[in-house]
């Protein structure tokens, strides 16, 4: 037993390290090179350790395309996992592709006030999102849960750092702490209300029944409780690489939970449609949960 933990502290201190090292070399090439990396790794990812999750994106394909042939759900499912490797990539460039006139922006005129909830989605490079936020001249600290890996989450944390992102850890204390940031009147707050929770993917639906709690519900009642707008908000990947940040109308909100839920479904449901190839959730979207 003792060597089998020993095992496997060196299993993780060797992964950390190679985390460490593909990040910070990746910082040193041009963004285009690090995009394509990323793609041509999932890529060969499809052929292995991906096979899965490429199984896994047809089955959600199956549900949700039924009108696509077998073929055309197996290239759209590894097109989709390609997207999610150039995102992961470029974590190592995010710093610097607003500078780069990389991302554009639209509909950044309904960001009407200083303090607002974004309803975000894992589309396009979801992340590259902050250094749009940020590159209009507004301040944002998104909720987050931090990957399983130790390294990983320093990864993240740093970059979000660089993109001026003071995020929230997803816990119990959350909601507070996201209260007293949008108190302060001069900071968004981003929530991601497509998440993977308990086995499921909270939002969209999809014709599922509407989930009983997450992301997608703290949302409104976030915005209900600071007084602020709830904006949906999203980025879309452009050959470049580029990126559209877009800002959608604020969303009313009743204080009505389930018909608030539904408000944010019928705008949310429709765009994540639309670019499902870029959406991160697909391989883990399941209809029967």
């Amino acid at each position: 037993m003792a060597e089998e933990t020993l095992s496997r502290r060196a299993m993780r201190w060797v992964d950390a390290r190679k985390d460490i090292a593909l990040h910070e070399g990746m910082r040193l090439l041009p963004t285009p090179m690090v995009s394509a990396m990323g793609s041509q790794i999932a890529l060969l990812g499809t052929k292995f350790r991906l096979k899965d999750k490429v199984e896994r994106a047809m089955r959600a394909l199956a549900y949700l395309c039924p009108e696509m042939s077998e073929a055309e759900r197996r290239e759209f499912a590894i097109r989709n996992l390609r997207n999610v490797g150039r995102s992961f990539a470029e974590f190592s460039c995010l710093h610097r592709v607003w500078d780069e006139g990389r991302i554009e922006v639209e509909g950044r005129e309904n960001i009407t006030a200083p303090n607002a909830v974004l309803a975000l989605l894992h589309l396009g490079n979801w992340e590259a999102g902050m250094g749009a936020i940020q590159g209009i001249g507004h301040r944002v600290c998104s909720i987050y849960q931090p990957p399983a890996s130790a390294t990983q989450t320093a990864i993240a944390m740093r970059v979000r750092r660089s993109l001026k992102n003071d995020a929230i850890l997803g816990n119990a204390m959350a909601m507070r702490e996201a209260l007293r940031v949008l108190a302060r009147g001069d900071t968004l707050i981003g929530l991601f209300v497509d998440e993977f929770k308990g086995g499921r993917v909270n939002a969209p639906a999809f014709g599922r029944p509407p989930a009983p709690g997450g992301n997608i519900a703290m949302a409104a009642r976030l915005a209900l409780r600071a007084g602020v707008p709830l904006v949906p908000a999203y980025m879309t990947r452009e050959p470049g690489p580029k990126f559209i940040a877009h800002f959608l109308p604020a969303i009313p909100l009743t204080g009505n939970a389930a018909a608030d839920q539904a408000a944010i479904e019928a705008v949310i449901e429709p765009v994540v449609r639309r670019h499902l190839d870029q959406w991160l959730m697909l391989y883990a979207f399941r209809p029967d949960r």
